[in-house]
């Protein structure tokens, strides 16, 4: 199958088209205009590139028409934010965009697409019971990236009302691991805790999914789903204490202590926005966020797992967001030098390909450009012994 996938240099994104080109399906990435092919989707496989921008008809018609026909796009892009700022570009991107990609798919062929959403659609509870694809958020707390994800669902249905596009829903959960190129709300939450001197953590929980098993739904559903329907992608349920013990463990780093009331969390979160906006930075956490502290956000994947989706357990999700963590700049230098990650974080990131330098120091062919390896220095001769006397 022909597959367009949107938002490919994305965390999701980048695991879809690694598990499409697996399936055998031709993966075509569409990225914004002026971007290139990471190295690592380029690493993948034979992965096409094409530009566009998700707000623009114009730009989209003319990838999705030009990319040699499709029968099937999975729609990733999105944005994935708690901060106030991007309230607008959340309705722009999440609900407006999703709506020409698939008008733009249709138009180019497609007679299939999958559509990534989220679990907190699904909506939360205070008690620590699994919730399903037929449950909806109700009077509880919906920050504007929740509201935004449930105006895209109605957006893409509408959609394939109008032009037969066999739409499926993915509703990814807490999705952990990398490669990222930009830190989000998700790994975020196990960053948090790395620099948290107080080892704190709260009440409620959550579901942790591991990124590559995400990916992997999505083109389980592409393949099985049935159109016109959500499903849940997810894996273990644990609270947050049980989570933040994960981290813990894997980083070799103390285990939390305190449960901080969700009032106390809010006002942390406070804290943390008041700082970054004196600092110019963008916050760990936002009021927004903290107002789903003390819920339970825990779902069950039956109908996905009777298609053949599987997930890894919340252990190997924590290690795999972990291995990426401990790279990346978003973690300061005197916390990674605190930590001792135990091996199987270590394992859980693999080798990422990076292009040799030219050793010439031009960019022209390195091939042709002699490489003459460094001379080690000669090993001093050992002192020469003097007589003892006698």
């Amino acid at each position: 199958m022909r597959v367009a996938v949107t938002g490919a240099t994305g965390l999701v994104g980048h695991h879809v088209a690694a598990a499409a080109l697996a399936a055998g399906h031709e993966v075509t990435a569409v990225t914004r205009l002026g971007r290139s092919l990471p190295d690592r989707l380029a690493a993948l496989g034979a992965v096409r590139r094409l530009g566009a921008e998700l707000t623009d008809a114009t730009s989209l018609a003319r990838a999705l028409g030009g990319a040699g026909g499709i029968d099937a796009v999975i729609h990733c892009a999105a944005v994935y934010s708690y901060a106030p700022s991007t309230v607008t570009e959340l309705t722009d991107v999440n609900v407006t965009g999703t709506r020409l990609v698939l008008e733009a798919a249709a138009d180019a062929g497609a007679t299939r697409a999958v559509v990534t959403s989220s679990s907190v659609t699904c909506g939360s509870g205070l008690l620590p019971v699994e919730r399903t694809e037929r449950d909806h958020l109700g009077s509880e707390p919906v920050p504007a990236y929740y509201a935004s994800k449930v105006r895209q669902e109605r957006e893409a249905l509408d959609v394939a009302a109008r032009t037969g596009l066999d739409v499926v829903l993915a509703l990814p959960t807490v999705v952990l691991g990398g490669p990222f190129d930009r830190l989000g709300p998700s790994n975020a939450i196990v960053l948090r805790y790395l620099l948290d001197p107080t080892r704190s953590t709260f009440p409620g929980g959550c579901n942790v999914v591991d990124a590559r098993d995400a990916g992997a739904g999505h083109v389980t559903l592409l393949e099985h789903g049935e159109p016109g329907e959500r499903y849940l992608l997810g894996g273990d349920n644990v609270t947050w204490r049980t989570l933040h013990a994960l981290v813990a463990d894997l980083a070799g780093i103390p285990q939390p202590v305190a449960e901080l009331s969700p009032g106390v969390a809010w006002l942390a979160s406070a804290a943390a926005e008041a700082w970054a906006s004196v600092t110019s930075t963008t916050p760990l956490s936002t009021r927004e966020e903290a107002t789903t502290v003390g819920r339970h956000y825990w779902y069950s994947s039956d109908p996905a797992r009777a298609l053949g989706y599987a997930a890894r357990p919340a252990r190997e999700a924590v290690a795999a967001s972990l291995g990426w963590l401990a790279v990346s700049p978003d973690l300061p230098r005197v916390v990674r030098e605190s930590l001792r990650l135990r091996p199987e974080v270590r394992a859980a990131r693999p080798l990422q390909p990076r292009a040799v330098p030219d050793p010439s120091g031009g960019d022209g062919d390195t091939a042709s450009a002699p490489v003459t390896p460094r001379r080690r220095p000669p090993r001093p001769a050992p002192p020469r012994r003097r007589p003892s006397p006698r």
